[in-house]
């Protein structure tokens, strides 16, 4: 019996009848009614093709006879003409029939047999020469016979693929597939072997050909390599979607887990998708460390139900914090597992002092895990995973630099970074940034550009030419890389669950006494920062009046020391620092960064107007510290430096004495401890130089002091130059360090 081949499983895909609903591999009939009349019309009558041609040859020679024989100019003529024709004729036909050698022979044989008969019939008459002829044309007729029977033999393609395009261009490549199988799910498996000559990316350019002749899903077709020999692989081919009607969530499983164990976050064709963001290093000193993770996707490809199933999938699990940020949509994505996440960030001004404390949260980690021997977080760290999810928005946009030099340094401190956006290319996010993002999840896009920024090389040459684009018509379908993922599934589409609002309140509850507290050594971090955040104690999923409604204040408490061990988020909450913000729509969004971009360069215009006005009026007496001490929010707040603040001190003696420099330093710090503790976010440049009277100290005091400030992390300065964000109270960074 004749092995089968993957041709024989897709080419009769439509003739083919399953044993039962659970069978594993279909059986191909026999085609009992090969040999009925319009077989025989198709393929028997070429067979006869050659003896007509003949019987017609000869009337023709006949006729040339009885018009030019004997002729003694016209019978050599022709006769020349004839042989010149007939020599061209069969060169040109050997070299159509290609490296085909049974072809070749046939037009050589039957070119030169014609030839010869044509003129030795119209020299001397086909009564001389009707044997020799006869015996011609049954050779000819022999020869066709043959070809058209190694051609069409039993009506089935031969082992060479001869006659059928498909396995023409198979043999082609030089590759093999094998033992084709077809499970219950529709989907067809067959193992791919090289050929000499042959490679597996030849193999991949022919998936576009086996999927039309397979009558596939579209973009369900892969090739997938074995990761331990080259040369051999696997293809996959999902004749009908299982996934069309979406993907209902099973739910969670793991609860009480670790964040080293995987999770389910949607379905190939052919079952399952299990991600993992880490490996367990107390297990396995080569498990896979963090890779920060991507997403992209054009509006309505199912960015935001891709990202509630990985999050509700993680609320069940212990040693993980999750901090959520999403400045444009609030609480939308966010909204029926507020209450489960460690932290919620929807206001502008909070995020921007959240990125610049996560500076020196990522150092203290690294320092704390360095004092546990670990270089990276391990199960047997007292830290915790934290998680930080970025959603899109226009306003975070403007901390693309300090998210790129966060990201690059995060994974060694046991932080991983997920962040969702319509558009990775370089007007969004630097090339840096982009690398340092090893994982992906690419939902529907629009071209091949798009793709390349998203998904790695890799998986780019896995998919090749069977790439699918389909921008937002098929929302939830994707392509995911990196998180554990063999390399060898990246070229697989899979659907992402389509989860219910009940699921995700419940896999908050079932969560509930599992999830640890942030842990101390990351609290007391970022200080009150974190204390202050503003917290859900209960689902806000559906409230009516608004994200606050549910946010339960508690009274500030001071800074104070870590308590020796983590356990669960206590029942008091901290108020929130920052009024919420509406959630603006695009337009006015759009008008906002308009208003801000003309505030700030009238402001640069203040600014350089009042350094033209210092060179001109100080001119060569102009020291660079002059130049530089310009602030518009001097002139505009009225205050006026004295003699005493400027750099040059009069000749009489101060009423008070004069401050040490580290008298001086903790009268600024504790001021500084005071305006944190009222609640403000920012200093300007106005506020210190007031205080430069209590301490008797000239300007560079005060650049001096805002450095060491910056250095410990209280404040950073912020990007309209209106002064400096206060992150933190200098006196709790200083006992901290």
């Amino acid at each position: 019996m004749r092995r089968r081949t993957v041709h024989d499983v897709m080419g009769r895909r439509n003739k083919t009848k399953q044993t039962a609903a659970g069978a594993q591999v279909v059986h191909v009939e026999t085609d009992s009614s090969r040999l009925s009349g319009g077989w025989l019309l198709v393929h028997g009558l070429p067979l006869a093709t050659p003896g007509i041609g003949c019987a017609i040859f000869a009337i023709l020679i006949v006729l040339a006879h009885a018009q030019w024989g004997g002729d003694p100019v016209w019978t050599p003529l022709l006769s020349i003409l004839f042989l010149l024709i007939g020599a061209l004729v069969t060169f040109f036909a050997h070299l159509s029939a290609g490296p085909r050698m049974l072809l070749r022979v046939l037009m050589v044989v039957t070119g030169s047999l014609a030839t010869g008969s044509l003129v030795l019939g119209l020299v001397v008459g086909m009564g001389a020469i009707w044997p020799a002829y006869i015996l011609c044309s049954l050779v000819v007729w022999v020869l066709w016979g043959i070809w058209r029977g190694t051609k069409y033999a039993g009506a089935t393609p031969t082992a060479d693929g001869a006659g059928n395009p498909l396995m023409e261009a198979i043999k082609q490549a030089k590759v093999q597939f094998n033992n084709p199988t077809v499970d219950e799910r529709g989907v067809v498996r067959a193992t791919v072997e090289t050929l000499s000559g042959g490679t597996l990316e030849n193999a991949r350019a022919l998936m576009p050909m086996i999927s039309a002749e397979a009558r596939a899903v579209p973009g369900s077709t892969n090739l997938a390599g074995d990761l331990d020999v080259d040369g051999r692989g696997v293809v996959e081919i999902a004749t009908r979607d299982n996934l069309k009607h979406g993907v209902p969530w099973p739910g969670v499983s793991g609860i009480g887990s670790l964040p080293t164990e995987p999770f389910a976050i949607g379905e190939y064709q052919t079952g399952p998708c299990q991600v993992q963001i880490l490996g367990d290093l107390s297990k396995d000193r080569r498990a896979p460390d963090i890779k920060h993770l991507k997403i992209g996707g054009v509006t309505g490809s199912g960015k935001s139900t891709g990202a509630r199933i990985f999050l509700a999938s993680q609320l069940v699990k212990r040693r993980l914090n999750i901090i959520g940020i999403d400045l444009s949509k609030g609480l939308q994505t966010f909204g029926p597992f507020a209450h489960g996440m460690t932290w919620v960030i929807t206001n502008e001004e909070e995020a921007r002092l959240f990125l610049h404390r996560l500076k020196h949260v990522i150092k203290g980690r690294n320092n704390h895990l360095t004092s546990e021997k670990l270089m990276r977080w391990s199960p047997t760290s007292s830290l915790n995973v934290l998680e930080i999810w970025v959603e899109e928005s226009k306003e975070f946009r403007k901390f693309q630099t300090l998210y790129g030099d966060l990201v690059a340094d995060a994974r060694s401190a046991g932080i991983f970074f997920v962040s969702s956006t319509q558009h990775w290319n370089y007007r969004n996010v630097s090339t840096d940034t982009r690398a340092n993002h090893g994982a992906a999840i690419m939902f529907g896009v629009e071209s091949y550009e798009n793709a390349e920024q998203i998904l790695p090389k890799d998986a780019l040459a896995a998919l090749g030419k069977n790439l699918q684009y389909w921008g937002a018509n098929k929302p939830g379908y994707c392509y995911v890389t990196g998180l554990s993922i063999p390399m060898n599934r990246w070229g697989s589409m899979l659907r992402i669950y389509d989860p219910t609002d009940e699921q995700l309140t419940e896999a908050v509850e079932l969560g509930a006494p599992h999830r640890d507290a942030m842990d101390p050594v990351t609290a007391h971090l970022f200080g009150e920062l974190f204390t202050q955040r503003t917290r859900y104690p209960r689902s806000i999923w559906g409230a009516t009046s608004g994200q606050d409604a549910t946010a339960t204040p508690a009274p500030a408490a001071a800074p104070q020391a870590p308590p020796a061990a983590a356990h669960r988020d206590p029942d008091t909450t901290a108020p929130a620092r920052w009024p919420s913000t509406p959630t603006l729509t695009d337009d006015e969004q759009e008008m906002t960064e308009m208003a801000d971009d003309e505030t700030a360069e009238e402001r640069e215009a203040m600014y350089e107007a009042l350094r033209t006005s210092r060179r001109r009026h100080l001119g060569e007496d102009a020291h660079p510290s002059d130049l530089a001490d310009v602030d518009p929010e001097d002139v505009i707040s009225g205050v006026i430096v004295g003699p005493d603040t400027d750099g040059n001190e009069g000749d009489d003696e101060p009423e008070t004495p004069r401050p040490s420099t580290e008298e001086a330093q903790r009268i600024w710090d504790m001021a500084l401890d005071d305006w944190y503790r009222e609640g403000r976010t920012t200093v300007r440049t106005a506020d210190l130089v007031e205080l430069l009277a209590n301490v008797q100290r000239a300007r560079k005091f005060l650049y001096r002091q805002t450095e060491r400030w910056e250095q410990l992390g209280c404040v950073a300065p912020r990007p309209d130059a209106a002064g400096w964000d206060l992150i933190a109270s200098p006196m709790q960074t200083t006992t901290r360090t």
